[in-house]
């Protein structure tokens, strides 16, 4: 039986590769499109397609493909949303219902 991962939206496939570029300078001093797209789990053609959406957005830039700080400043704010998301869920979701 195989486990699918649940399918992701373009936000998360955004900051998947952007913090794959960031962790991959961080730990080879050099970002490489095979690593970043093995980190991500996707197919070389659709990385390249959100690579170049990444570029035309200014979050990444070439030919050494770093993270802007545009794309920084996007890793920083999906980190909070996503906080914010899981504290909202946990806040209306998951506690019982008084109403």
């Amino acid at each position: 039986m195989v486990l699918r991962r649940p399918q992701r939206n373009k936000l998360e496939i955004y900051h998947d590769i952007l913090q794959a570029m960031e962790e991959d300078e961080i730990e080879n001093g050099e970002i490489k499109p095979t690593r970043v797209q093995l980190h991500c789990n996707m197919s070389y053609d659709k990385m390249t397609k959100y690579l170049e959406e990444l570029k035309k957005k200014n979050l990444i830039k070439n030919p050494d493909f770093k993270v802007t700080i545009k794309g920084k400043k996007f890793l920083q704010d999906y980190i909070k949303i996503k906080k914010f998301v899981k504290k909202m869920e946990i806040e209306y979701l998951k506690k019982g219902d008084s109403g």
